[in-house]
């Protein structure tokens, strides 16, 4: 007998790539990637785009530019308003006309030229000067301080610490020193002449409290062309310094010999310092 064989059927694979249809879809269906001419126009377009905005930057910078000149020369910026501070002594307003800063344009202002000028004023010690948005001027000054006072005949005078003659100037404090010129000056002098080194002189003295420590007053101090610096003490002899040369040296002798003084009995008018180690007592 024969026997029955079973047959199963078999998965016949389906090779689409001899499927008409299938190759027609594949051919429809979009790359994965651009092509050549896309990808050219792409980047034609980005480039367009840089050089566009490229020019529109360097066009409005150009354009401010313009402005800011346009600005800078028309009226708007010239000055008009002056403001002068730290004046105590001086004329504001005469600051503002030695300036002669009305009018000019702000930016071209020279501030370092205007500053030299009014420094030049006689009594003006600093300056500073600033713009203020947008068409001032801020001027800050300081006047000198007076130290003192030098006398020839009635005409007194004001000075600083240096000698220096003080036309504009804060005042001298109360019971500040003054120094009487004994010398000769001719009368067509249009101002008299200061010994600059007895000021300094007188001036380190009184800084240094030189008397003070001694126990002595000072009632005058006193220049004369042949002599120098004198200095008249209340209840004690007269001191010629001179001048400023061996200062400590005459410091120290003037300090030794009063303290012997006050152990003799005899009446001394005078001590002269101006020979060294040669004092003179009289």
């Amino acid at each position: 007998m024969f026997r029955r064989k079973k047959i199963t059927p078999s998965k016949n694979k389906i090779n689409r790539s001899f499927n008409p249809l299938s190759r027609e879809l594949q051919k429809k269906r979009s790359p994965n990637f651009f092509p050549k001419q896309q990808i050219f126009l792409i980047r034609s377009i980005l480039l367009n785009q840089k050089t566009f905005l490229l020019l529109f930057s360097l066009t409005s910078v150009i354009l401010i530019l313009i402005g800011i000149v346009k600005i800078a020369e028309s009226d708007i910026t010239r000055v008009q308003n002056i403001e002068v501070l730290g004046t105590e002594i001086i004329n504001p307003q005469d600051i503002v006309d030695i300036s002669n800063l009305t009018g000019q344009h702000i930016f071209s202002v020279n501030m370092s030229k205007v500053e030299q000028k009014i420094t030049n004023i006689n009594g003006i010690e600093e300056v500073s000067i600033r713009r203020k948005w947008i068409n001032g001027i801020e001027i800050t000054i300081s006047e000198s301080q007076g130290w003192g006072y030098w006398q020839h005949d009635a005409h007194r005078v004001l000075v600083d610490e240096s000698g220096k003659i003080l036309t504009f100037a804060r005042p001298a404090p109360v019971n500040a020193p003054t120094i009487i010129d004994f010398s000769l000056q001719e009368n067509s002098q249009k101002m008299i002449k200061v010994d600059q080194d007895s000021v300094k002189l007188v001036a380190r003295l009184e800084s240094e409290k030189r008397f003070a420590k001694l126990g002595l007053k000072p009632i005058s101090y006193v220049f004369e062309d042949k002599r120098g610096l004198t200095i008249l003490l209340e209840n004690a002899p007269n001191i010629v310094m001179g001048d400023a040369s061996n200062y400590f040296y005459k410091i120290a002798t003037l300090q030794e010999l009063l303290s012997r003084l006050k152990k003799s009995t005899s009446e001394i008018n005078e001590i002269d310092l101006r020979f060294g180690s040669n004092v003179v007592i009289r």
